[in-house]
């Protein structure tokens, strides 16, 4: 039952957390926090616990294989931001992390799936426009959307945790990483503090992003030796 619990706040806490920051701080704060392994490292740490190493290991391979998507999507919406709207801009980018994501599940390499995340944050962040030198100043948002954005992340957490379940822990592991708190958020900061906020907010999660990959790396190695023994 804690563990249920446990699950289950995670991910609306970290959306709270960062609705607060990104009010309060400015976007590219609050990108970091999204690009940080803050949701990845308890669900790992959740899967040791109820499966042991060896499903903790697939896991973390399917964390690693998501970041691909969580890249694809920062970079796609990030670059579309000031010439779409958010709507456009939102399915723009989950079509791309949709695309990507597929492309590191057939991957079986952990190791050229973490390779080719690192080209692609590289590849876009030398080529990102300068960023804005102002801070956009945030504006207030409905008092209905931080709880919204909370049920849509706690359903996406047990969805995860249950697709783990049936469908195995890579696959569950793909699905708790894959950008959908990004998803929630991007087009939020898009509304209600302009364009130059969301592609700040996505630059900031991609410069986090190559810390997040190594940290995933490291536990799947740390699982796969442990459960090799």
């Amino acid at each position: 039952m804690e563990i249920l619990l446990l699950r289950t706040a995670l991910a609306p806490s970290l959306i709270l957390l960062v609705s607060v920051v990104a009010r309060r701080s400015g976007p590219r704060l609050g990108g970091l926090l999204l690009g940080a392994p803050t949701t990845s490292g308890p669900f790992l740490a959740l899967m040791w616990l109820d499966g042991g190493s060896d499903a903790a290991a697939r896991a973390a391979h399917g964390n690693i294989a998501a970041q691909l998507a969580v890249v694809s999507f920062c970079l796609a919406y990030g670059r579309l931001a000031p010439a779409l709207r958010p709507a456009w801009s939102l399915t723009a980018a989950l079509v791309c992390a949709s695309g990507a994501g597929l492309v590191a599940a057939v991957c079986a390499s952990v190791w050229l799936t973490a390779a080719l995340t690192l080209v692609v944050i590289c590849l876009g962040l030398r080529t990102w426009p300068a960023p804005a030198h102002t801070e956009p100043a945030p504006a207030r948002a409905p008092s209905w959307e931080i709880p919204v954005r909370m049920a849509v992340s706690a359903t996406t957490v047990l969805f995860a945790v249950n697709a783990a379940d049936t469908l195995g822990s890579f696959t569950g592991g793909i699905l708790a990483a894959f950008p959908v708190l990004l998803a929630v958020i991007a087009p939020s900061v898009h509304r209600s503090t302009g364009a130059d906020a969301a592609a700040a907010m996505m630059r900031a999660a991609l410069t986090v992003a190559p810390g997040t990959v190594a940290f995933l790396l490291v536990l799947h190695t740390a699982f796969a030796a442990a459960g090799a023994q």
